[in-house]
């Protein structure tokens, strides 16, 4: 057990509604989920501690600014790991975390989740690398906070991953029937109305810059982003990977490193956003999916997320993405009717309601 846990009795202990375990310093969709429910929490009046764990502790890190301005010290504060505490419900984001022992507080909860947004391995092809091992992950929470946690997958296409692929490690873990789906709030997000037309169709994405997040073939890249005048592709996150892939990018490709420019004004002006990755790579969630949504961008995805997003997306195989736009440019009546399908469904099922909810039901469920 860590050196943490022999605080003297004396010392207080400080009381949450929630804490949250998880790597606070990365980039991407880890802290924009953290993010989410730290302020899905605030509207409902809870209180929230933060336990900062790493990938690799000998590193050093950078608390994320989004997750800094959030800490108050009251409302929400950063625990230290020689500090007590307690708590009705820890979420544990990222099981990577947990693959490389380090000291955490002393915290007795009356529930633990341990979120999987991320499978074991990186990718699925040949020599895929493995990052946690889900055995490790879970004997480390037990040896942290004396209980064992329940799993939850992010969403379907994780749940299948672990199901197909680890069957023999989750025979000892507790795996929720229930996935723990990322939450937006819609009314920060939708933009006011379409934009107005312009000479060439807006087709966007967003996404970092990693070979799992890009196809990877030329053919497969120029089906869904087309080198064409009347196309204009604009990238948040930057774009090296396919540059290498297809040996330079198309003169109508518009690139911006990841960060450049917040995600909610990069896609106020898209007609429409297009997002495929490596075959052999499995999205955990796919936030940026439906944060277009969200802003009421109409989404083409492949039919991998049919299980998750329902009618709120279109579905294409990459040779009939250039279709499914024209039709969707063409139709302003199905284009709208797509809008508002999406913005339906985040709202019922990803919505802040749907994370209040869930923390009472995680009573029933542990």
């Amino acid at each position: 057990m860590s050196d943490s846990h022999s605080a003297s009795p004396a010392q207080s202990c400080r009381h949450f509604d929630v804490i949250i375990v998880s790597d606070f310093s990365l980039p991407g969709g880890t802290t924009a989920s953290n993010v989410e429910e730290v302020y899905a929490q605030l509207g409902a009046g809870l209180t929230t501690g933060l336990v900062p764990l790493y990938f690799n502790p000998r590193a050093k890190y950078r608390m994320n600014p989004a997750i800094q301005s959030l800490i108050d010290g009251r409302r929400v504060a950063l625990l230290r790991h020689d500090e007590q505490a307690a708590c009705e419900v820890m979420i544990i984001r990222h099981p990577r975390i947990l693959q490389a022992k380090q000291e955490v507080p002393r915290i007795t909860a009356d529930r633990i989740h341990l979120i999987v947004n991320q499978t074991p391995k990186r990718s699925y092809g040949k020599g895929g690398e493995t990052v946690y091992e889900i055995g490790t992950c879970d004997r480390r929470v037990q040896e942290y906070f004396c209980q064992k946690p329940l799993w939850h997958p992010i969403g379907p296409q994780i749940r299948d991953t672990l199901q197909k692929n680890h069957a023999n490690a989750l025979t000892n873990i507790r795996l929720s029937p229930s996935d723990w789906v990322n939450i937006i709030d819609v009314s920060q997000w939708r933009r006011p109305g379409r934009p107005a037309p312009h000479d060439k169709i807006r087709i966007g994405r967003h996404a970092r810059d990693r070979f799992e997040k890009w196809p990877s073939s030329k053919r497969e890249l120029l089906a869904v982003y087309p080198d064409a005048p009347d196309y204009e592709i604009r990238i948040l996150g930057g774009a090296d990977i396919p540059k290498r892939i297809m040996g330079g990018l198309p003169a109508n490709w518009k690139v911006a490193p990841y960060g450049a420019q917040a995600p909610r004004a990069f896609l106020q002006e898209l007609d429409v956003f297009v997002y495929y990755i490596h075959p052999n790579c499995i999205e955990g969630f796919g936030r940026v999916i439906f944060e277009a949504m969200a802003s009421g961008v109409p989404v083409i995805v492949p039919d991998d997320y049919q299980s998750l997003f329902g009618e709120a997306a279109t579905y294409a195989k990459p040779d009939e993405v250039r279709e499914a736009i024209r039709i969707l440019m063409e139709d302003g009546d199905h284009y709208e009717k797509q809008v508002e399908r999406a913005l339906a469904h985040v709202e019922r099922k990803f919505g802040y309601s749907a994370h209040l909810e869930r923390l009472s039901i995680a009573k029933e469920e542990a």
